[in-house]
């Protein structure tokens, strides 16, 4: 393919994603962890950095500068055309999500040549996990792009050094500042040093093929580290602030964790490091990508890794594995689990996809060009062609295209159509919270009392919907409940029970009849309750 054709079908398939990504953007409330983002936004905008400090800057600066420029023109020329904040928040995630197929596109064409790099690109672009995971105002899409843009400059320098050192040296500046930017997007320092794992074993295996990549020279590893450091200080300031690491220190100590639990298939289990036993299951990440992901593109998945496996003396399968088995092995033995971690885990997936459709192409390629056998034979040639493009290619994307812009319920043919059943609290994420708040907010009496799990969520809305004067508690806290007066309205999700309330609730769904349900993509998001003897019903026996 000649390099103009290349850059035309990357756009196209950027284009496609950022498309997927922005679709319905604003049709999603936001969680917790969002609110906390813009929180964070407003307080940069107005000169104090000293909010969300578990976390560091670089995209809570983009949302800023993002939620400034909504705000000028909301003010200036919006007119009938607001921007919603949602999407505001969420839009310098949704452009590097997909940009980030580019960067795929890159390594995977420096590793196996431009079809398979195309091939990771557009699974990437309509990756259902990697969209869920772009659409949320979180550090990991950021992360991610910086890592794997490290990756690929990084691999740059492996590759021009023989012939230029000048140019070596520009792309080992360049891959440190990348790094120093992943780190300044979320403390994850460990990924760099998945780098270095690969070369060091790159130069075991790869030298007995007869392959080896040259070593860095000492100005090389001065360059390297200068830039990470450079680029991690200007775009992460804050880290010099010694009250930033006391903060780390108490955050990483769980002293800011109120609540405890993950429900998974109606199982409770503990999601925090501390507990070494009654964690989450080691397939937790396993059994997300068997329900989540098209069963033809699990099917290619499952081709690519036997194919790697086979190929593991090259650089580009070896690359794979490294970065296939040094992310899952680990994180699956980690009492906590979440889905947002695996954003940085499907870069890997998807290249190893895009291998086993390369062989599946091969093998019908194969039967193809085999001498023909009369027009028959021919006809069913061409047949076999158009539904292996339209099976592999066409139809993932058109799933994901279905999906919008609920990606987190989608569930594969395996899932049996089990919605917001397997993982509730990161498939459902407070969806429906936003609607459920707005109709407390149009009933409620004046000086109502609203109990729920997400306060900054609550508090948010309450203030967006002009009702500052209703009063939040938390229905894990059984003062807080206690002190709450009857005919409260109280707030339940599936996505949102832990060891702390799921006693209370259950003695409230075993009195009341919810007033209002908001259901999400066929699935109960939210239930809202409210009784004049509901404070006695739920009163601890």
């Amino acid at each position: 393919m000649s390099k103009r054709l290349q850059i035309a079908a990357v756009l196209l398939i950027v284009a496609l994603g950022f498309m997927l990504r922005i679709r319905g953007l604003d049709r999603e409330g936001f969680n917790e962890d969002e609110v906390h983002k813009v929180d964070a936004a407003r307080a940069y905008l107005g000169g104090n950095f000293s909010l969300n400090l578990e976390h560091p800057m670089l995209m809570k600066s983009m949302v800023a500068v993002s939620l400034a420029a909504t705000d000028l023109w909301n003010r200036e020329h919006g007119g009938a055309r607001q921007v919603a904040e949602e999407v505001a928040v969420r839009l310098p995630n949704a452009i590097f999500g997909a940009l980030t197929a580019v960067v795929i596109f890159l390594l995977a064409r420096e590793f196996f040549g431009p079809g398979i790099a195309l091939l990771s690109a557009l699974f990437w672009s309509t990756g259902m996990i990697a969209i869920m995971d772009n659409r949320i105002a979180k550090e990991d899409t950021l992360l991610v792009f910086f890592t794997w843009l490290g990756y690929y400059l990084y691999l740059r320098a492996k590759v021009v050094a023989s012939d230029n050192a000048c140019h070596a040296e520009w792309y080992y500046a360049a891959s440190g500042a990348s790094f120093g930017l992943m780190l300044a997007s979320k403390y994850f320092p460990h990924y760099l040093g998945l780098n270095f794992v690969f070369y060091v074993l790159a130069g075991y295996v790869l030298a007995d093929a007869g392959e080896k990549y040259p070593p860095r020279r000492g100005r090389d590893t001065a360059l390297f580290f200068g830039a990470f450091l450079v680029a991690f200080l200007i775009f992460n300031p804050v880290i010099l602030n010694p009250n930033t690491l006391r903060y780390m220190l108490h955050y990483a100590g769980e002293g800011t964790m109120t609540h405890h639990g993950y429900v998974m298939m109606g199982h409770f289990y503990y999601d925090d490091p501390a507990h070494l036993r009654g964690g989450m299951p080691i397939y937790f990440y396993a059994l997300f990508l068997f329900l989540k992901t098209p069963l033809l593109l699990l099917s290619a998945l499952l081709i690519g890794a036997v194919e790697i496996w086979k190929r593991r003396r090259e650089p580009g399968p070896l690359f794979l594995i490294v970065m296939f088995l040094c992310w899952i092995v680990p994180f699956s033995l980690l009492s906590a689990k979440w889905l947002r971690w695996m954003l940085s885990w499907m870069p890997a997936v998807y290249i190893i996809a895009a291998v086993g459709t390369a062989k599946a192409f091969s093998w019908a390629a194969s039967w193809i060009s085999a001498p023909a056998e009369g027009p028959l034979r021919r006809r069913w040639a061409q047949v076999v062609a158009m539904v292996m493009v339209l099976t592999f290619l066409a139809e993932p994307a058109w799933v994901t295209a279905r999906t919008a812009p609920y990606y987190t319920l989608y569930l594969n043919p395996l899932g049996l159509g089990r919605a917001a059943y397997y993982f509730p609290h990161d498939e459902m994420n407070d969806l429906g919270l936003r609607e459920a708040i707005a109709q407390i907010c149009e009933e409620a009496p004046e000086g109502a009392y609203v109990g729920g799990e997400t306060a900054p969520v609550f508090e948010y809305y309450f203030h967006r919907f002009g009702r500052g004067d209703l009063h939040y508690f938390d229905t894990s806290d059984q003062a807080q409940r206690m002190a709450a007066p009857p005919s409260s309205y109280v707030v339940i999700q599936d996505g949102r029970k832990y060891f702390e309330n799921i006693a209370y609730i259950q003695r409230v769904e075993s009195y009341q009849v919810p007033i209002h349900t908001i259901e999400i993509g066929g699935a109960p998001a939210v239930r809202v309750y409210r009784d004049e003897q509901f404070a006695e019903l739920t009163r601890p026996q």
